[in-house]
């Protein structure tokens, strides 16, 4: 794989929890990474926290989304921003994908 072009069919997609939410690691370098998060009606992205800044934009599907206690929907074309260190999570209201990008790259979500 190209340290700039990542293809669909060279990145593995990994499940996270069986059946219910998987994602792929569409691009990434130190700075910056982004990865694509599909989710079953249901699933959720359990809250938690880490250094990362994170933009989060809903590609389909409806999602709630709770950041430090406020909790909104989210829906196609809306997007949010979550600062470092901030509590967040998510429930999956409708199948669907979100897109996140990250800075700097998640080192734990790479293969070592």
């Amino acid at each position: 794989m190209s340290k700039f072009f990542f293809h669909d069919a060279e990145i593995d997609l990994e499940t996270l929890e069986e059946g219910r939410v998987s994602r792929k690691i569409r691009a990434h370098d130190g700075g910056l990474m982004m990865v694509e998060v599909m989710f079953k009606s249901g699933a959720i992205g359990y809250e938690h926290r880490h250094v990362h800044e994170q933009v989060c934009y809903c590609l389909e599907g409806e999602f709630e989304f709770t950041i430090e206690g406020q909790t909104t929907r989210l829906r196609p074309g809306d997007s949010v921003y979550i600062p470092p260190s901030v509590l967040h999570g998510t429930v999956c209201l409708g199948e669907g994908r979100l897109l996140d990008v990250f800075t700097p790259q998640r080192e734990d979500f790479l293969k070592k």
